[in-house]
C-alpha cells in the first residue's frame, strides 16, 4: 500500500509537528481495491461525550478517506460539494477502527464517494456518502 503524504495545514492529516491541532492520521492507499485505507485508534481528545468520539471527528475523517481517493482515482483535486454520515453504533476512545474511502461514480466535474468505518470485529460503526467537485484546472 502507498502512504499518501498529507497536507501540511490539515486537521486530519496534517503532521503533528507541524500542526499541533491536526489528528495526525495516516491514510494509505490500496491500488489493489481502489480504495483508502485509514486505521485510527481514537484518544481522549477526540471525544465529545465522556468515552465517546465526537461525530464531527468522525464526519472528517471520512472527508479524507474520500478526498484521497477522488485525488489518486482522477489525479486532480476535489473539493466537498455534500457529505452525509450515518452513525450507526458508538466510536469508542481507545479501540480501533478502520476507514475505507472509495470512488463509486464520475460525471463531468461530479465525484460521488463512500466511506465505510469498522470495529476491531468487523461490524460498520458508521458510514457516509459524498459528492466531490474536481477544482477546475486540477488544483495541484
Amino acid at each position: 500500500m502507498e502512504k499518501m503524504p498529507g497536507s501540511r495545514g490539515c486537521f486530519v492529516c496534517g503532521s503533528p509537528e507541524e500542526n499541533r491541532r491536526s489528528l495526525g492520521v495516516e491514510i494509505y492507499w490500496n491500488e489493489e481495491e481502489n480504495r483508502t485505507e485509514i486505521t485510527i485508534r481514537p484518544d481522549i481528545t477526540w471525544c465529545g461525550y465522556d468515552g465517546v468520539v465526537h461525530g464531527g471527528i468522525i464526519a472528517s475523517v471520512f472527508d479524507d478517506a474520500m478526498a484521497w481517493a477522488v485525488r489518486k482515482t482522477i489525479d486532480s483535486w476535489a473539493v466537498t460539494g455534500e457529505i452525509s454520515v450515518r452513525y450507526l453504533r458508538p466510536v469508542r476512545e481507545g479501540k480501533e477502527y478502520v476507514v475505507e474511502g472509495r470512488v463509486g461514480r464520475l460525471s463531468g466535474r461530479k465525484i460521488t464517494t463512500a466511506a465505510r468505518m469498522a470495529d476491531d470485529s468487523g461490524k460498520t460503526v458508521a458510514e457516509a456518502t459524498a459528492l466531490f467537485i474536481r477544482i477546475p484546472g486540477g488544483g495541484s
